[in-house]
């Protein structure tokens, strides 16, 4: 019975040992000015604090992070109070502006489309992007402007549409939405 009880124990083990753990979620990269950002030249330094600086202005990347596949598309929902800060630019790493994985005729980007203060980003690669070797893939650059002293509160979310996913495998299919928390960042 011991040897039953020990073999149960191992194969449970190995069994958990050998099951990919991964928590995608989205990853927030302020650009210093050491730090130039982008697909290729990125620190990804995935800051959970707001940057706090001296300028009315701050950059940020916005990253998915911890990826288990390549992904068919990604998106996000920025939400923030409009009388503290808005949001100057989006600029989607799909190669119009700014070199990156995703497909210029398939992206989009809709400033207020939920009411002030909230902008949508959707991005689609029909033939896959896969993460780097960290497991990440970069979606965005924002630009955010302060209304006051710069301490940028803002949520990252999927985009919560009826009937739409934000965030898809592209080697299985799976929606991700659901296990994607949104980021705060304060």
């Amino acid at each position: 019975m011991k040897k039953l009880s020990f073999m149960c124990t191992f194969v449970c083990m190995v069994g958990l040992m050998s099951s990919p753990a991964f928590t995608i979620e989205y990853g927030v990269d302020f650009l210093e000015s050491s730090n130039p950002g982008g697909w290729t030249s990125s620190l990804k330094t995935f800051d959970s604090k707001s940057l706090k600086g001296k300028s009315k202005e701050v950059t940020a990347d916005i990253w998915i992070k911890d990826v288990p596949e390549p992904l068919i598309s990604t998106g996000f929902l920025i939400t923030c109070d409009p009388s503290k800060l808005s949001i100057g630019s989006v600029e989607i790493y799909d190669g119009s502006v700014l070199p990156g994985p995703w497909d210029r005729g398939m992206a989009k980007k809709e400033q207020d489309t939920d009411g002030p203060g909230t902008y949508k980003v959707f991005c689609v690669n029909m033939g896959t992007i896969a993460p780097d070797k960290n497991g990440d893939i970069i979606i965005a650059k924002v630009r955010f402007l302060c209304k006051d002293k710069c301490n940028p509160t803002f949520k990252i979310s999927t985009i919560p549409t009826i009937g739409f996913d934000s965030v898809v495998g592209g080697d299985s299919g799976s929606v991700y939405d659901s296990k994607i928390k949104p980021l705060i960042i304060e």
